[in-house]
């Protein structure tokens, strides 16, 4: 079977779409497989995740987002996806649709083109699922401990303020080592680590479960602000910018949860299943 696909990314979060909007292409058995085997870079297209646009559960809204991992396993929602995987919805229909109304596993999501370029955009999200900021907590790995905020958007963050340079911090191996402790099972976490720059900037790197250390996490973004704003580090009124190492979101994070970032349409292809 030939399975169409594009590939997008959000600040060098790749992801591969398949449109099955119309019928669903991949049995459910198949997706975990699918997607691990062709997210594996060297040996296929490569890519941090798979995305399914799918009829949304509800008719009044637009599609259904699912987001599955590169190890295969499936997520609530991933932000930087929810761009790319708008984009695609406004390319498939000709850009008749600016705005779309995204079911998620955490929620419903208002996204909104709002600058479009040939194959690249700007998209504002507004998040209308929960969220949480759990508080403060320690993990001890080895001779260090770790002091963390534990925000949930659906999907389990622990979001770490740092002292030194977040350059030069070695966010591969503690970020697994997050992951995988016992503390977060059986969900896992991602994990962010921040440098606060000014009430309303912060530099950030992020280690996301099942994919490792990710070059931007929309979400990520969104819970190293709002940790920052309950900590008093950060601004609670107006934007505050993310940078992270495939570029800089905004985040508002007042009564309302909204992100605003690129997307990126790469190249099309088709898969041989």
């Amino acid at each position: 079977m030939i399975v169409p696909f594009s590939k997008l990314h959000g600040l060098g979060n790749d992801f591969i779409v398949v449109d099955e909007l119309q019928k669903q292409v991949i049995e459910e058995k198949d997706r975990q497989y699918f997607a691990s085997k062709n997210c594996k870079r060297n040996f296929s297209v490569g890519a941090d995740g798979l995305l399914f646009l799918c009829r949304p559960d509800k008719s009044q809204n637009d599609f259904r987002m699912r987001i599955f991992n590169s190890d295969g396993s499936e997520a609530e929602t991933c932000v930087n996806g929810l761009r790319c995987a708008a984009f695609e919805a406004f390319l498939l229909n000709g850009g008749k649709k600016k705005e779309f109304k995204v079911e998620t596993g955490a929620g419903l999501v208002n996204a909104k083109i709002v600058r479009q370029k040939g194959y690249s955009a700007d998209v504002e999200l507004e998040l209308l699922g929960g969220r949480q900021f759990r508080g403060k907590f320690y993990l001890n790995l080895g001779k260090k401990s770790f002091e963390y905020y534990s925000v949930d958007l659906g999907n389990p963050h622990a979001v770490v303020f740092l002292k030194e340079p977040v350059k030069d911090f070695p966010v591969e191996e503690i970020g697994h080592k997050f992951e995988w402790n016992r503390a977060f099972q059986p969900e896992r976490t991602n994990t962010e680590f921040v440098n606060v720059i000014s009430p309303k900037s912060i530099k950030m790197r992020v280690h996301e479960r099942g994919a490792c250390e990710t070059m931007a996490c929309g979400s990520g973004a969104i819970a190293s602000v709002i940790a920052g704003i309950e900590t008093g580090l950060l601004s609670g009124s107006g934007w505050v910018k993310v940078e992270m190492l495939g570029g800089t979101v905004e985040i508002k994070a007042g009564k309302g949860l909204f992100l605003k970032g690129p997307a990126k349409k790469v190249f099309t292809g088709s898969l041989d299943w």
